[in-house]
């Protein structure tokens, strides 16, 4: 048994790693797990830790690690349990831990009382060290936890208009008939109630689109509309010049579609031309930069839309919402180096949807000072509030801000941090706690987004808040992710404002799995939408508005494309990403939220410990007990001194959790359109079969077993002893073995823990090969590519 001065100097060797449990390192010239420390008690070996839940920004989780006394004897394994208080910035993709508590920790030898000791050196001598580490690590982690994730109950699953256009073109989407509002001093108007930037000049009854270097003219807002090469200058200085390379149009300029109601656009260059995804199972649209698949067996269309998918037998509709979880097995099988492995995020049971879920998971942290009094809330007249269904809170209707009235206060939720006031006009300040029923809000309710922010804990001087994914529209379903509720909410359209509310439809959302963001429109409509989302139109001139409106306050971004128009790949650029988005995706470091925050609060960064030649092969299981796997795909447990082979069990399969959501039978189209013949690229590949759909049986509804009655034995009669018989006391039923614990799904942690390291791996290289001087090398005459759309020679 290890003595008491042993483990205090255990405990402060191994204070210096357990203050990096929370991920992996984020820096470039960090080093990776497991790390390896000499000490006076020995060599220490901490293996990569294994985070096991996040609530709020509490992280738990265990790590595995070992103790080498002298060069001539084996290694002692153990196990560790902790938790500890974290901060997320997704900007640099770290993590930084505020606090470490070690819960338990398991090692042979120890005493109940010597487990008591040691977890309290731990403790202290890691409050003075860093624990940043990498959100890929974290998000990784998380994934691979085996517990049940419930879906976002109540959303609108109901299709949109969907529209199927042979030519390359962008959608203005208008919320209702166009409304249009002045522009202060100026004798121009433009229409409010869309994100475009369409203005009306009342004496040529013109109207004017602008998208970056393009301009257009139309007689009726809702077209048609013609190229122009140069507006007049009245309308050209009352827009924001949008002057970004990557917002500026090649090739001739795309049509302008417009639209009223919840539409999304399917645009192609040309025809659809077909080209196998998965073998002779799946094809897929080439030209186009949307996501629309075939399934040839059955000639169903698959279209992915803001994460949702919807089929059909036809372009023309009508269309089905399909869950994510109820694809065909062959949507699994797309390679995820294909044109189209974007598509796996939103397919249930995949790695890349396994991660898209942690990652909706993680809050985006900070501290925020408490004498901020930086928000406002500005009302068309006198403030006036709705009840919200379901709960006994109220929310503000005429005004751009997110003001609720809650027990007779008002409380404001803006850029991540909520406010308080006992006046709905002010003066207001940070709230260290959020109104009571706020996880009640439905769906349905415009300020539905607000349940995500929260507030984790404060001290006299900074309160400790955090946002999920949630809060910027992004919501977990079924093992994938979706943007948006669904909902259609009703502007506000008042004597002198027109406020929107967050759209779901219409502005072709896709989520990067590579980067875990979502993107709005196509890469050559870019500068059209972020013109319209600068523009505040109550001023003359080039200016910005200060809260996003149309798409929530992650406001608009745009599509990171590559120059092939290819989605990015990179894995979280720390630099690239802020250079084309220009806003950081934290939104506590934007601009505005400078003087919000406290930057004091992070830890000082410390110097890496050296990476030990060990494999990082070793895991912890949720049994206490160290595992390990070979090269050859085998587990060995760790019993004594020695590596014993051992099987690990199944992990038992999570029953999903989710309440049915909102779903309406998609419009029928009035004119029958006939299905074109798919024009497939390799002519190798077989032409899909015109043929009816087949017919899918529905899955049996499990009957609940009956209860067998238990039938009574006749004891059969033996002779006995004539006296009178003694009374039997009934034989107890011996209790059942207590239920061994399990290590838990090491097998998905493993390959977990694989993928991180491959993607920080690639992030380096790629990091390392933009730094190292370019060597001049022959040309080599490479095979021409098909345009896509909208590609720039």
């Amino acid at each position: 048994m290890p003595s008491p001065r042993l483990l205090r100097s255990l405990g402060a060797t191994l204070s210096c790693f357990l203050a990096l449990l929370a991920a992996a390192a984020a820096r470039a010239d960090e080093t990776r797990w497991p790390r390896e420390f000499d000490s006076p008690a020995g060599s220490f070996v901490i293996y990569q830790p294994q985070p096991e839940e996040l609530t709020g920004d509490v992280l738990t989780g265990r790590a595995a690690f070992s103790l080498r006394k002298s060069a001539d004897q084996s290694p002692a394994f153990g196990v560790l349990w902790y938790s500890e208080e974290i901060q997320v910035d997704r900007d640099s993709s770290t993590v930084t831990a505020r606090s470490l508590d070690v819960t338990k920790v398991r090692l042979p030898g120890i005493t109940p009382e010597d487990a008591d000791r040691y977890e309290t050196l731990v403790e202290g001598q890691s409050a003075s060290w860093d624990l940043s580490g990498s959100l890929e690590d974290l998000q990784a982690g998380l994934a691979a936890a085996a517990e049940e994730r419930a879906s976002v109950a109540g959303l609108d699953n109901a299709p949109p208009k969907i529209l199927f256009h042979a030519r390359r073109a962008i959608l203005v989407v208008y919320d209702g008939p166009p409304v249009l509002e002045p522009i202060e001093r100026s004798l121009l108007q433009r229409a409010a109630n869309t994100p475009y930037a369409v203005v009306y000049d009342a004496r040529a009854k013109s109207y004017y689109l602008n998208g970056a270097n393009l301009w257009y003219q139309a007689k009726n807002p809702l077209g048609p509309w013609a190229a122009i090469q140069h507006p007049p200058d009245m309308v050209r200085d009352a827009v924001p010049p949008d002057t970004s390379s990557y917002d500026q149009v090649g090739g001739p300029p795309p049509e302008v579609l417009t639209a009223t109601e919840p539409t999304e656009l399917i645009a192609t260059d040309g025809a659809p031309r077909y080209a196998p995804l998965v073998g002779d199972a799946l094809l897929y649209i080439a030209n186009t930069e949307s996501d629309v698949v075939l399934e040839v067996e059955t000639q169903s269309y698959y279209v992915l839309i803001s994460g949702r998918w919807f089929r059909s037998q036809s372009t023309d509709g009508p269309w089905t919402f399909v869950r994510g979880d109820r694809l065909p097995e062959s949507f699994k099988r797309v390679p995820l180096d294909s044109p189209k492995g974007n598509i796996l995020a939103s397919v249930a049971g995949t790695d890349q949807a396994g991660d898209a879920v942690a990652d909706a998971e993680i809050p985006q942290t900070s501290a925020i000072q408490r004498g901020d009094r930086s928000f406002e809330a500005t009302y068309d007249g006198d403030p006036d509030f709705e009840p919200i269904e379901g709960t006994d809170l109220q929310y503000a209707v005429n005004t751009d801000a997110e003001v609720i009235l809650a027990d007779g206060r008002y409380y404001a939720c803006d850029q991540g941090v909520w406010y308080i006031a006992d006046d709905p006009n002010g003066p207001w300040s940070v709230s260290d706690t959020r109104p009571l029923g706020i996880e009640d809000i439905p769906p349905s309710c415009p300020v539905y987004d607000v349940r995500y922010v929260y507030v984790y804990d404060s001290t006299p001087e900074v309160v400790y808040v955090g946002y999920l994914p949630g809060y910027l529209g992004c919501y977990p379903y079924y093992g994938t992710v979706v943007y948006g509720t669904g909902y259609r909410y009703h502007a506000w359209r008042g004597r002198h404002h027109y406020w929107p509310h967050r759209f779901t439809w219409g502005f072709h959302a896709r989520y990067n799995p590579w980067l875990s963001r979502w993107s709005f429109g196509s890469s050559y409509g870019s500068g059209f939408l972020r013109v319209g989302t600068r523009w505040r139109s109550t001023v003359a001139g080039a200016t910005t508005r200060p809260r996003s409106l149309w798409f929530g306050p992650g406001g608009y971004r745009r599509p990171m494309v590559g120059q092939d128009l290819a989605l990015l790949r990179t894995p979280r650029p720390r630099t690239r990403t802020r250079l084309l988005e220009g806003v950081p995706a934290n939104m506590y470091n934007r601009q505005e939220n400078i003087t919000r925050v406290d930057k004091t609060r992070i830890r000082t960064i410390v110097a890496p410990v050296p990476k030990p030649a060990a494999p990082n092969d070793v895991f912890a299981g949720q049994d206490g007990r160290v595992y390990r796997r070979d090269p050859k795909g085998s587990w060995q447990v760790r019993t004594g001194s020695a590596w014993q082979k051992t099987r690990l069990p199944n992990p038992p399969v999570p029953v999903p959790v989710a309440t049915q959501a909102r779903e309406r039978p998609a419009p029928t189209s009035n004119r029958p359109m006939p299905r074109p013949r798919p024009q497939i690229l390799n002519q190798d590949q077989p032409t899909p079969r015109q043929q009816p759909p087949i017919a899918r049986p529905e899955p049996p509804v499990p009957q609940r077993e009956q209860p067998i009655p238990r039938r009574e034995r006749p004891i059969p009669p033996r002779e006995r002893p004539q006296r009178e018989p003694e009374r039997q006391t009934p034989r107890e039923r011996p209790a059942p073995p207590p239920e061994k614990p399990t290590p838990g799904d090491l097998e998905r942690e493993y390959h977990a823990r694989n993928r991180a390291d491959r993607k920080d791996s690639k992030s380096k290289d790629q990091d390392s090969q933009q730094q190292e001087p370019k060597k001049e090398k022959p040309q080599q005459q490479r095979p021409r590519e098909e345009t896509r759309p909208g590609r720039s020679r």
